[in-house]
């Protein structure tokens, strides 16, 4: 949803007053469907990993992020909150399908946390799903197999024949394989807990829209809109038996880790602005 300004007032006619055309924003940023965009430019062409298919394929070192330099949205699993919420705002985006995400710039391609060499800002979280990359749990149904496989992102930047470490040796997976496999099936079962949070929120009716508007120190103004957060006055009203099955679930502890990663706010129009006067030197 993109923000709107209103079009120039115009006199009123004798008889009925014309409509205002609205028009967009030149810095107007909509995160409706960051997700899914997010997730588009992650996950290119993957491909179920294959021994002979896949023989000669290695993986980049994993320290340069430079294929998320333009992503300022990232999807979280909710395992993820306490440890974003100390550098990066979490708020939820998406229409049909809203999902947590960690905000990581002020302008749909710009992410402030990806330095000139493409390593992430020392000090600050990795999204696990940066980390994961170029592999991919997916449904395999092939050849009539049930349940989920590893598959690679063969399209990936990270992905090469000639530099990197092995995918595999000597006809087997590599050490670096194995604990892929087991990053990914962990951060994939714990989509399903992030998925049980968002609908309690939504069960609840907790989940607002927000429309939010900031200055750079140029003068520039930024509009977002397409995003929500959870309402505290509305979780303070849950009843007794829901607020504690919250509490016994965790999910009061992520809601307390939401609220106070919102103060990063303030955080990303510092970077924001720092960034600018960088460029401009």
């Amino acid at each position: 949803m993109m923000g709107k300004t209103p079009a120039a007032s115009r006199k009123k006619s004798a008889s009925k007053k014309p409509p205002v055309k609205p028009v967009a924003s030149p810095a107007a940023t909509g995160l409706s469907d960051q997700v899914g965009e997010t997730l588009r430019q992650l996950l290119r062409r993957a491909e179920p990993l294959d021994l002979k298919r896949h023989a000669d394929f290695r993986v980049k070192d994993g320290r340069d992020f430079s294929f998320a330099s333009k992503l300022h949205t990232i999807p979280l699993s909710a395992v993820e909150f306490m440890p974003t919420a100390r550098h990066y705002p979490i708020i939820f985006a998406g229409e049909k399908d809203i999902h947590p995400v960690a905000l990581l710039g002020l302008r749909s391609d710009e992410n402030l946390f990806v330095e000139a060499n493409g390593r992430w800002k020392e000090g600050c979280y990795v999204p696990a799903i940066l980390r994961r990359a170029p592999f991919v749990l997916m449904q395999d149904t092939k050849h009539g197999k049930d349940g989920v496989g590893l598959c690679l992102d063969v399209e990936s930047p990270l992905v090469s024949k000639t530099e990197g470490t092995p995918i595999f040796a000597n006809g087997k997976p590599t050490a670096m394989l194995a604990k892929m496999a087991t990053f990914a099936a962990s951060y994939s079962k714990e989509q399903a807990r992030t998925r049980q949070f968002v609908n309690a929120c939504m069960a609840n009716n907790l989940l607002v829209e927000r429309r939010m508007e900031i200055t750079l120190a140029s003068g520039q103004k930024i509009i977002f809109s397409g995003f929500r957060v959870i309402d505290e006055e509305r979780l303070r009203k849950l009843d007794d038996e829901t607020a504690l099955k919250w509490f016994r679930t965790g999910w009061s502890a992520l809601a307390l880790a939401h609220f106070l990663s919102l103060g990063n706010m303030g955080r990303l129009h510092h970077r924001s602005n720092a960034r600018v006067t960088q460029k401009a030197l």
